[in-house]
């Protein structure tokens, strides 16, 4: 349908700058085609050259294609142009957090609450992204899901983060307990490294996991994992949906299946293609060699994630 509107787009005004950009966007979303999207926000761009969507979409292409610090001065551009526009001063933030510039992506984390004071899930997302990876305490998390909770109290995310802080605090009956009040449905991506929304009963099983207790035949483990599978029966394409498959069949002992689909998920998503979502498809063959017992394979796949300087294993705002 996308495909059709812009072909009749252009078919209408061929020279209107904004459908040159919205075609751009398309090949962005919808096809990760980051060069065509390129050659389309050029053409969009000299009709509009200060326009604040198109330097933002050129931050989001460079910072896929693994040109962060040119993303950076993009999003700073964006905000100069459009000072109150918190969603490039997130978008900011969060690539300031890729390339561990910690302080500086706190103060645009307190940009971005000062315009938004009301939206407290940008406390959690500074203390998670920055406090946390700093210091690796997660007490500021606590904190601020505290203030979270006290307004949404039954908020999907705000249940998420206290099961995620649970875990990390290996309190298993408090983790079990926050599973049950958020009963079924899909997480809000924190399950893996590369984040996608998945079943919520997947924790059941990395917990059973974490346990110390054995992958044995269960029946809501069978179902949870067919519903995964279905979803990548129907999205054939989307490799995080296939690397979160390849996570929960290493949790349940199906080791082969989850080495192959795990390697096959970065096939399909290389680092050299997506510099933003790629590390994270890496990582999760790493956390499934965990899994299974193939732990000098797990350092091995780890380590060029450790030293190239791409450090993107975060929950992004986009997909």
């Amino acid at each position: 349908m996308a495909d059709t509107a812009i072909r009749t787009a252009l078919s209408l005004q061929p020279d209107l700058p904004e459908v040159h950009l919205a075609y751009a966007l398309h090949f962005y979303s919808a096809y990760r085609d980051y060069d065509r999207a390129r050659v389309q926000l050029a053409i969009a761009r000299r009709g509009l050259p200060n326009d604040v969507k198109a330097i933002w979409l050129a931050a989001l292409i460079d910072r896929r294609q693994g040109n962060f610090e040119k993303a950076i001065w993009e999003f700073n551009e964006a905000i100069t142009r459009d000072p109150a526009n918190r969603a490039s001063i997130v978008e900011l933030a969060i690539t300031l957090v890729c390339v561990r510039q910690l302080d500086a992506a706190g103060q645009a984390f307190n940009r971005a609450i000062s315009l938004a004071p009301d939206q407290p899930e940008l406390q959690v997302q500074k203390a998670l992204y920055v406090t946390f990876w700093k210091t690796g305490n997660n007490t500021a998390i606590k904190s601020a899901i505290a203030a979270f909770s006290a307004s949404m109290p039954n908020d999907r995310d705000v249940l998420c983060y206290r099961l995620v802080c649970a875990l990390q605090d290996r309190d298993w009956q408090l983790a079990k307990e926050r599973l049950e009040k958020m009963k079924s449905g899909h997480d809000n991506g924190f399950f893996s490294y590369a984040t996608h929304l998945i079943p919520v009963s997947s924790y059941s099983i990395l917990l059973a996991r974490l346990q110390g207790e054995p992958y044995v035949a269960n029946a809501s483990f069978a179902e949870t994992r067919e519903e995964l599978n279905q979803a990548v029966q129907m999205s054939p394409e989307d490799a995080k949906l296939l690397s979160n498959l390849a996570v929960v069949d290493a949790l349940l002992g199906r080791k082969q299946d989850a080495i192959d689909e795990a390697k096959h998920a970065i096939e399909m998503r290389p680092t050299s293609k997506d510099a933003l979502a790629g590390p994270g498809i890496v990582a999760n063959l790493a956390l499934v060699y965990a899994w299974t017992n193939e732990l000098d394979l797990a350092f091995e796949t780890l380590r060029p994630l450790s030293t190239n300087g791409v450090r993107c294993l975060l929950r992004s705002i986009e997909s």
